[in-house]
């Protein structure tokens, strides 16, 4: 069985290169589209593929955060051309666990014709103590974040694809990656069924946030996109409370980081990390391009802004994909 992921990055210099190296030690393949970085996320992911990795990597100009369309168009590619049987879609902060390929193929292979699975996504944080600490140890003494109201509902899983999204062209992956819909409007198209993975087989760990400096980048671009696509998050979530903090200039604590990927939709959400022992989700790999410390923000949020006012100026049509490093694509595309 050949498994493949599929990612859209921007400005994910501090962890895409320990995402790469971990979910690689699981994955045959992974095909990554770099939405515009201003950081070093593309020269470390070139790097990458000079090892001769089983890595492709593409570009995207788009200005809005359009993740739906562009990773809907990796995963077809991944089917299509990598020959894949399974697609994972995955953000950059997030890794793989996986006791067993073996019995990871198995429950793949069990899912029933038409559908497709829904795995577990447990959402990890590092100690935010001002300590520093390389991406390593920071990913092997996360915790896992609790939610201290579990009756609120959340979105608490993430998708994995079958070739049921080939057979359709209407299949698309939601924003977010959490569920696949047969048509292109989120509240009206239909979903497609779904069954559950058990997390004993695999999990999604989640570690959106690394440090507060790595968390300003992440979240006021990523609103300003979602804004610029005219998919702003709904007024109050955690997220905008998060954005008018910083943009006020008042303190960013660790609850509100936390809140605004832990506590859904709804504010004032609290959330707490776990003391139980439990097994580490990231390999001790070994990182060669990662920098030592979070880049300064604000050179990389005022690129994004110039980049969304050039666009604006201008309002043409953003290019297609353009695959860079061709001819390291070979291991994606055909196997390791």
């Amino acid at each position: 069985m050949k498994i493949v992921g599929v990612s859209m990055v921007r400005n994910e210099a501090d962890i895409v290169e320990a995402f790469v190296r971990h979910n690689l030690s699981i994955l045959d393949g992974m095909i990554v589209v770099d939405h515009g970085s201003a950081d070093r996320t593309l020269e470390i992911l070139q790097s990458l593929c000079a090892e001769r990795l089983p890595l492709a990597v593409f570009r995207s100009d788009a200005a809005g955060y359009l993740q739906a369309e562009i990773t809907t168009t990796a995963a077809r590619d991944a089917f299509a051309r990598a020959r894949a049987d399974a697609v994972f879609p995955l953000d950059a902060d997030e890794f793989l666990r996986v006791p067993s390929r073996g019995d990871l193929e198995r429950t793949l292979e069990a899912i029933p014709p038409g559908h497709h699975g829904w795995l577990s996504w447990p959402t990890y944080v590092p100690p935010l103590d001002g300590k520093p600490r390389d991406i390593v140890a920071a990913l092997r003494a996360a915790r896992r974040a609790l939610r201290l109201q579990p009756t609120i509902p959340e979105v608490a899983s993430k998708v994995v694809l079958t070739r049921a999204f080939v057979d359709d062209p209407d299949a698309m992956i939601m924003m977010g990656n959490h569920d696949v819909i047969l048509g292109r409007d989120r509240t009206t198209s239909p979903r497609m069924p779904h069954v559950d993975v058990p997390p004993s087989v695999v999990e999604v760990c989640h570690v959106p946030i690394r440090s507060p400096a790595q968390f300003v980048v992440k979240m006021t671009i990523k609103r300003l996109a979602r804004r610029a696509a005219g998919r702003d998050y709904v007024a109050g979530a955690p997220i905008q409370v998060a954005y008018a903090a910083v943009r006020d200039g008042e303190p960013l604590t660790p609850a509100i980081m936390m809140a605004s990927h832990i506590a859904g939709v709804e504010a004032g959400v609290e959330a707490a990390l776990s003391t139980r022992p439990e097994p580490t989700f990231f390999e001790n790999v070994v990182l060669r391009y990662t920098p030592d410390a979070p880049a300064d923000p604000l050179p990389l949020v005022l690129a994004a802004i110039e980049r969304l006012a050039r666009r604006a100026a201008s309002a043409r049509q953003s290019p297609p994909l353009r695959q860079e490093n061709s001819a390291h694509a070979r291991g994606a595309r055909d196997g390791a």
